[in-house]
């Protein structure tokens, strides 16, 4: 179980904030892009520029919550002798990854595949899941995202093809 250091027993680290610290960045990037779309359309429908927004505002914000909670918790299995290696970037490679997946699966192949590679790769930052539970619940995850963007807000994207 983690648990939070005190504060002043506390170093920051920006090794294990950088992954938090980029999907931050990224989403900050992805929220200048977006400005060019407009974000409703005349009838009050989401537009172009809804979905994008609205990733990049959540890409902020869990950037910035990993950043900090990234920061102020000390693992049991990790020391100050004895860093555990490699996992942050395993972690910040795979978040970023699936960002990726998503702008460039989105136009070619369409909602649902963009959809669950991004989640199969989100899944796959966290240790200890095997790659069925993995591919599976990005499954789970595209078909929960595709029946909230595109049959609830009615978000004009092919579910699965290119636009």
């Amino acid at each position: 179980m983690s648990q939070l250091q005190s504060p002043r027993n506390r170093k920051f680290s920006l090794g294990r904030a950088a992954p938090g610290l980029l999907l931050a960045a990224l989403g900050i990037a992805a929220l200048a892009i977006a400005q060019g779309q407009p974000f409703r359309l005349a009838g009050g429908r989401p537009g172009p520029g809804f979905l994008p927004a609205l990733l990049a505002g959540a890409l902020m914000g869990l950037g910035v919550l990993h950043a900090l909670l990234a920061a102020s918790i000390r693992r049991p299995d990790q020391t100050p002798d004895r860093p555990q290696g490699g996992s942050e970037l395993r972690v910040g490679l795979a978040l970023s990854g699936a960002v990726a997946a998503f702008a460039l699966l989105l136009p070619w192949a369409g909602f649902l595949p963009a959809a669950w590679a991004t989640g199969s790769l989100a899944l796959a930052a966290a240790p200890g899941l095997r790659p069925a539970a993995v591919l599976a619940g990005g499954g789970v995850l595209a078909g929960l995202a595709a029946g909230l963007f595109l049959a609830g807000l009615g978000l004009p994207t092919p579910l699965i093809g290119p636009r």
